[in-house]
């Protein structure tokens, strides 16, 4: 009888430690910058400001608990001058950023589509 109240606990204890790591996941999809806008994810961090107007199909995935994001989007090809604006040119597809203080890649594919993602230390 014991032995089945150890096996009980230490199954809620996995799961409830499971539950936590999920919820400081979260994820939304907008179908274009000015559904991103009014959820002010922007200003919170979760999506970088420079992300251009012309942004549509856009999943976003970041922690709550690190500051982690990872953003893709499709974009008119002609905005890729927000990143250069904002960001420093490592390559025609490639761009370091700084987002609310912490360091981004975005990478450019098809022309059109970029993601963005938090540099892992």
């Amino acid at each position: 009888m014991k032995s089945v109240a150890i096996i009980m606990v230490s199954i809620f204890a996995v799961a409830t430690i499971v539950l936590m790591l999920q919820s400081e996941k979260k994820s939304n999809y907008f179908i274009n910058y000015e559904a991103v806008r009014k959820s002010e994810l922007i200003g919170k961090g979760w999506v970088p400001s420079f992300i251009p107007e012309s942004a549509h199909n856009i999943n976003e995935r970041h922690r709550v608990d690190v500051p982690s994001i990872f953003v893709d989007f499709y974009f008119k090809k002609n905005d890729v001058s927000k990143f250069e604006a904002a960001c420093d040119k490592i390559s025609e597809i490639k761009y370091k950023c700084i987002n609310s203080g912490y360091p981004v890649i975005i990478n450019i594919t098809k022309g059109t589509h970029a993601i963005i993602r938090s540099i892992e230390n």
